[in-house]
């Protein structure tokens, strides 16, 4: 079960809950021999014997531990105390954009450029460094602390992208993911994931943030992806919801919305390159204008 109550861990002094997910519960606490305040997180008593669940948990800790970058934030080190698997990771004094939407209904198109260009830059780390893709880029897993600097979270469903010596790839057996912001190549599965996943899940989370929707409301999880793999299913244009957004970040939304992934933004420097243009007023035509696109622009 969840655990609610605060445990007791050597060296550390809980202080509050900060989180309670699927999988696990985060707690803000003081540690005594680092002496700084830190986050814990302590995978849930029911998974510890599943050996699925413990290696997702220990594998998003070594992401964490081994991915040195200030956008993403960094774990110090996995434990196990008394059957208790746990780690300890940065405690980020501040908010994520999940709950940040649930305030303003919508960002402002400033604030979107961003979100995209920190994340961009978080993540052509991981990926040119370590190969890693996140696989469940949404709102509530970007942060934004007290000095404005955006972090990325939770890496339990990352993926170690890796080439096999015969040339071809790996497939994973489970790529899971967000419904209303998972890449279309995550639903059918048959695709190692590379970081062109992120790039459309990163797209669909500022489709929410800077329009209050997600790319397609009203349907169910089954149903939402399904729309994210068929060609015949579109977002509606941005500007239909918030007129002040340019065309150049609708541009840009589609592009990195492409269905087909070998027409889609193919790397983070060409979204970072095109968040530039955009800072400079000017605009560009996606690579693919052909209606694989999960957005629908109103030319």
């Amino acid at each position: 079960m969840t655990m609610q109550y605060a445990p007791t861990l050597p060296n550390i002094r809980i202080i509050e809950k900060v989180g309670i997910g699927g999988m696990s519960t985060v707690w803000k606490a003081l540690d005594e021999v680092r002496n700084e305040i830190v986050a814990v997180k302590i995978l849930n008593s029911e998974l510890t014997a599943n050996k699925e669940d413990l290696t997702l948990f220990k594998a998003e800790e070594r992401a964490m531990e081994q991915i040195n970058h200030q956008g993403i934030v960094k774990s110090y080190q996995l434990c196990n105390f008394k059957d208790i698997w746990y780690y300890i990771m940065e405690y980020v004094d501040g908010y994520n954009f999940g709950s940040l939407l649930s305030r303003k209904q919508h960002l402002q198109e400033t604030d979107c450029l961003l979100i995209c260009e920190s994340v961009a830059t978080a993540l052509d780390y991981a990926w040119n460094h370590h190969g890693v893709v996140h696989c469940d880029i949404k709102p509530e897993n970007i942060m934004i602390n007290t000095d404005g600097v955006v972090k990325l979270t939770d890496l339990g469903l990352c993926h170690t992208f890796m080439y096999r010596k015969d040339g071809r790839q790996d497939v994973p057996e489970h790529v899971m993911g967000t419904p209303a912001y998972i890449s279309p190549e995550q639903v059918y599965g048959d695709l190692e994931p590379d970081c062109r996943a992120d790039i459309y899940s990163l797209a669909a989370s500022l489709y929410h943030l800077s329009t209050g929707r997600v790319l397609f409301p009203g349907l169910d999880s089954e149903e939402m992806m399904r729309a994210h793999c068929g060609q015949d299913c579109q977002g509606k244009d941005p500007r239909l919801y918030r007129p002040s957004i340019s065309e150049g970040f609708c541009q840009l939304l589609e592009a990195m919305l492409v269905k087909d992934r070998d027409l889609r933004i193919p790397t983070w420097s060409d979204v970072l390159k095109l968040c530039l243009d955009i800072e400079q007023g000017l605009s560009f035509r996606p690579r693919a204008t052909d209606g694989i696109s999960s957005l629908k622009l109103e030319h």
